[in-house]
């Protein structure tokens, strides 16, 4: 027996009828895209150019058509949303949720911040690609829907109610996004829902547009990666690859180097140095997070007043332990909004105009 046939809040809303709606093939000019585009050449949605990423790894070249934080923005008086979205590559992990790996999140925006609308996810059959329906007010409404985290997506189609209004919208503030780089807990790994990762969550407290470059496996520094990092116009850049460095001696001798040529290129841009929360988990932890630790005293030693450094030590605590992670590495929800709140606290003290109007 199938799951909606005994409880109905897990059933998936019935498509609206091709005579009821009017269809957008992604992009298009009535919505606005952040944290990816499309690629005519890829034919898909991508986060930095393949013929780039494949200059930097043969794991980031693949993991670059993976559109985790992207987001589509718009505004509408649709009495629906639909989606088509199509792959050819559809990625299932025993430890996360289709939810986050392949689903998308709908989030209203209002005054007061984001408001959940619905997560149209895939089911374990929809091998090419699925169509999911989210109810809507009917009431002309600003939206954000954020893209998944783990799958390519080769096509997105937006179906709204026949005659309905739509058009592009930012929903930031006047600021450069926030650049992160960093490993598979940068790209999401094991959110359940794509708006969860932690900066996600942190986008949703200060409206401040972000890029988030996490590669799993594939954040490793490499020259054309740094080159390509140092040349993002951003407010702020967070460096988080520990977990990818094969061994502390290659963190060593990458994190330095890394610092300097971003630097150079952009003299007056904060940047956070962050270590990994599960310092305990490998026989170097505490010598990754004296490297860490010893590129801020450097820089700092040298003048730069502009560097910061946040020990992943800090971002669990000691509450209820056994829920900060699904295998011991990859944050849970509960995982993912501790590193969120002390990451946010730490930019607020870095500057003020990351500190949103509805957060303390």
């Amino acid at each position: 027996m199938e799951i909606e046939k005994v409880d109905k809040n897990f059933a998936r809303q019935k498509p609206i009828t091709k005579e009821g709606k009017t269809l957008y093939s992604i992009p298009s000019p009535c919505f606005s895209l952040y944290g990816i585009e499309y690629d005519e050449k890829a034919q898909g949605f991508v986060r930095l150019s393949p013929e780039y990423a494949r200059s930097v790894s043969e794991g980031v070249e693949v993991l670059s058509r993976h559109t985790s934080g992207g987001r589509m923005c718009f505004s509408t008086d649709s009495k629906v949303l639909e989606i088509t979205a199509t792959y050819s590559n559809f990625w299932e992990m025993a430890h996360m949720p289709l939810s986050g790996a392949c689903g998308f999140s709908l989030f209203e925006t209002t005054e007061q911040g984001e408001k959940f609308v619905a997560n149209l996810g895939a089911l374990h059959s929809d091998k090419q690609g699925f169509t999911a329906m989210a109810q809507l007010t009917g009431d002309m409404r600003n939206y954000v829907l954020y893209f998944p985290l783990y799958n390519r997506i080769d096509s997105l189609t937006v179906g709204l109610t026949e005659g309905a209004m739509v058009k592009k919208l930012n929903p930031y503030r006047d600021i450069a996004p926030i650049l992160y780089y960093g490993s598979s807990i940068t790209q999401g790994g094991c959110a359940s829902r794509p708006d969860n990762t932690y900066q996600g969550v942190i986008c949703k407290r200060n409206r401040i547009d972000f890029i988030s470059l996490g590669f799993s496996g594939g954040a490793k520094a490499e020259p054309a990666m740094v080159k390509y990092l140092a040349g993002i116009k951003c407010s702020l850049f967070v460096c988080d690859y520990d977990h990818n460095a094969p061994t502390a001696a290659y963190l060593k001798d990458t994190h330095y180097p890394l610092y300097k040529q971003f630097r150079a290129a952009q003299p007056n841009t904060p940047i956070l140095f962050i270590s990994r929360p599960d310092i305990t988990r490998d026989k170097e932890g505490e010598e990754r997070l004296k490297i860490i630790r010893s590129t801020y005293l450097k820089a700092k030693k040298e003048g730069d007043n502009n560097v910061y450094f946040l020990s992943g030590k800090s971002f669990y605590g000691k509450r209820h332990p056994e829920n900060f992670a699904v295998d011991g590495f990859h944050p849970t929800d509960y995982g993912f909004a501790l590193m969120a709140d002390k990451i946010y606290k730490k930019m607020c003290t870095i500057d003020k105009k990351f500190r949103g109007e509805n957060y303390d």
